[in-house]
């Protein structure tokens, strides 16, 4: 009996043996997609003022309620299994690869190289390049050698601009990039940075240079609104510490931009100021919420311009609008002086016409800021490798259904790109994101959960004059428990955990930026406003694993749709390795011919 016994452990022992052999080697089951088309109907007009009202109505806001919360994923959300302890802030050990010496060399080279105008083999259109584009943008350096050559004065680039501006303004369709400016105060700048130049005293390359601001940050003499009329209604006592890096190095500040009210929305659309229009085609979106800073940039009226990106709002306008968008690192650019309208989520960043000039206000506003604790703890700033066009030994991954869920135009572009990519030596990897719909809702909880209660904090918001639209999101923002705002935080964690992993492999994800391009503007939007899921959902397909994850991304122009509106692609990468998005990015300009909008403006002479 005994010998028997022995023989079953041996042979039980055996096979354990034998399946710890064969695991790795066994189908292991891939994560579900399952992220999905929203089809809820728009809303506008008397139709939203109706569903404001029921939803305000006891009884009757009992039984819609859990409808339109069922309809958004809410409860996947609360099903959802999660072993991870709650993260509240995506805070990233200070890693990196390369030493302070060498980042700070880095930064000064490239500088220098902008300054001296220099263009390097990716910049270069002519036998080096694959495609021409139709038009060139002008860029900060542009602008500075202009001054010192004598060929015009920031005094001079100042009056086209208030001219343009007027123009605008006054015109049938207008644009509305900007939500406040004023004269006296941008004529004194560029007087300044006038005998600056006269003196031989220029501040470097950004002196002289206009640069707009997303009416989410601080800026002097003008009060900070956030696309409301009530937010603030006295100027700050000091300019947002972006702000003050970029004034402080005689860059024009021409005014604040406008934006979608109070963030809460990816489109543009704002009922009190007018909707900004994308330059592309005036009866389209631009996207948002930066809306105004991304118009103001693919017209020419500035080649760079501040947003705030809290769930796409740098990426997806920048997308739409054809222009560029960096989404740094949570806590690598200081928000001191913004808006509380997502402490976890959003952070300051530029949107301009080109990559370099993307790289080039990164280096001014990343840093550490005495202001704000979490910029304390991070790498040191680098370009490391920006005109390096040898993508050998670079993995990009991508993971196939995610990045599929777009239009034809949009996926045959962003492929096409990836294949530029993969000619100059990168290499392309599958890769599983799972769980993309809880992420979705996670970091919906958390971003409308910031908002309300930041509201809370200062105003009745439910007795304030705020957009139909916005009214009917903080409604539904009521109903999200602690238990829910929890939940998001563990989903948080997990994400970031899973993504580090992903990373080890990899080093950045690709995507397109969004699902679509800009969607037409409904006539009947512009007054009363609309409540339109579908869309937003579109929008935003690609951005909020980003935002809750902390990492940076990166939009840029990789191609144009039937209609000839704009495509990005969207790169994510480490924490902290801007440097390898931005030169990817930079790369994909020799491989894109730029279509100039249908409303473009220079301030240069020709």
């Amino acid at each position: 009996m005994e010998n028997k016994d022995s023989k079953i452990r041996m042979i039980s022992s055996g096979a354990k043996r034998l399946l710890l052999f064969l695991w790795p080697f066994a189908k292991k089951e891939k994560p579900v997609y399952n992220l999905k088309s929203i089809r809820i109907p728009r809303t506008s007009g008397r139709a939203l003022k109706i569903l404001l009202f029921l939803l305000r109505t006891p009884g009757v806001r009992l039984l819609l309620l859990p409808l339109l919360l069922r309809q958004a994923g809410l409860p996947r959300l609360r099903k959802c299994h999660v072993e991870d302890a709650p993260v509240m802030h995506p805070v990233h050990p200070a890693d990196s690869k390369i030493t302070l010496a060498a980042a700070k060399k880095s930064i000064k080279q490239f500088i220098v190289s902008a300054e001296q105008n220099r263009e390097s083999a990716t910049d270069k259109k002519g036998a080096n390049s694959e495609k021409q584009s139709l038009f060139q943008p002008e860029t900060a350096s542009d602008f500075h050698r202009a001054y010192l050559e004598g060929k015009t004065t920031p005094v001079d680039v100042a009056m086209r601009l208030l001219d343009i501006i007027r123009s605008i303004e006054g015109s049938a369709v207008p644009l509305l990039p900007f939500m406040a400016w004023e004269e006296r105060e941008l004529m004194q700048q560029a007087k300044s940075s006038a005998e600056r130049y006269e003196r031989g005293e220029s501040l470097g390359i950004l002196d002289g240079v206009p640069v707009a601001v997303k009416d989410e940050l601080d800026m002097l003499p003008f009060p900070t609104m956030v696309g409301t009329k009530f937010y603030n209604t006295q100027p700050p006592a000091e300019d947002a510490t972006t702000v003050e890096r970029l004034r402080s190095a005689g860059a024009l500040m021409v005014g604040k931009t406008n934006m979608h009210e109070i963030g809460l929305g990816v489109t543009g659309l704002n009922t009190h100021y007018g909707t900004t229009r994308n330059p592309y085609h005036l009866d389209h979106y631009p996207g948002g919420s930066s809306s105004g800073s991304a118009a103001a940039v693919a017209a020419g009226l500035c080649p760079i311009a501040l947003g705030l990106d809290g769930g796409g709002s740098i990426r997806i306008p920048a997308s739409l609008c054809g222009v560029v968008g960096l989404k740094t690192t949570w806590g690598r650019i200081s928000s001191a002086g913004s808006a509380p309208l997502s402490w976890s989520l959003s952070t300051v960043g530029p949107i301009t016409s080109t990559v370099r000039d993307t790289a080039l206000a990164y280096s001014f506003l990343a840093g550490p800021d005495p202001r704000q604790v979490w910029t304390q703890d991070q790498p040191s700033v680098d370009l490391q490798d920006f005109d390096n066009s040898d993508l050998t030994g670079v993995r990009l991954g991508v993971f196939l259904p995610w990045f599929n869920h777009a239009s034809v135009d949009i996926v045959q572009s962003c492929n096409q790109m990836l294949d530029s990519f993969k000619s100059l030596g990168a290499t392309v990897q599958e890769i599983d994101i799972p769980d993309l719909d809880e992420i979705r809702m996670a970091h919906a909880v958390s971003f409308v959960t910031e908002l309300l209660t930041s509201l809370k904090t200062n105003f009745k918001p439910f007795r304030q004059p705020l957009g139909l639209d916005a009214l009917v999101n903080l409604t539904l923002a009521q109903q999200f428990k602690g238990d829910d705002y929890v939940k998001a935080q563990r989903v948080r964690a997990q994400l970031i955990r899973k993504m580090s992993q992903i990373f080890q492999n990899v080093d950045a994800v690709v995507t397109p930026s969004t699902a679509r391009t800009a969607p037409p503007i409904p006539p009947d939007a512009l007054k009363k406003g609309e409540s339109d899921l579908s869309t937003l959902t579109e929008l935003m397909r690609y951005a909020p694993q980003a935002n809750l994850g902390g990492f940076p991304a990166i939009s840029f122009p990789v191609g144009y749709d039937a209609q000839g509106l704009p495509v990005g692609m969207q790169l994510m990468g480490r924490p902290w390795e801007e440097s390898l998005l931005l030169r990817l990015a930079n790369t994909s300009e020799r491989f894109f011919a730029r279509h100039p909008p249908m409303m473009r403006f220079s301030l240069l002479p020709n």
